[in-house]
């Protein structure tokens, strides 16, 4: 699967290819790093969320649970 990062930028629109679900949430972060607006992670289904959305859903650990 492939994920499609988007911003905007003072130079225009960029696009970044990212093989992984991290790859794409680490790009995401480094482009808003870098000033980019308006970031966007694009599945390959079409689907599009905005980084922590997407960090959330496909990244992040889930937090552990205790069972008392």
């Amino acid at each position: 699967m492939f994920f499609v990062v988007t911003g905007n930028g003072e130079q225009g629109a960029v696009a970044v290819t990212c093989e992984t679900a991290a790859a794409a949430v680490e790009k995401a972060r480094a482009l808003g790093a870098e000033g980019l607006r308006d970031i966007l992670i694009t599945d390959a289904n079409g689907l599009q969320r905005a980084p922590a959305d997407f960090d959330r859903l496909f990244v992040a650990a889930p937090e552990a649970t205790s069972i008392l």
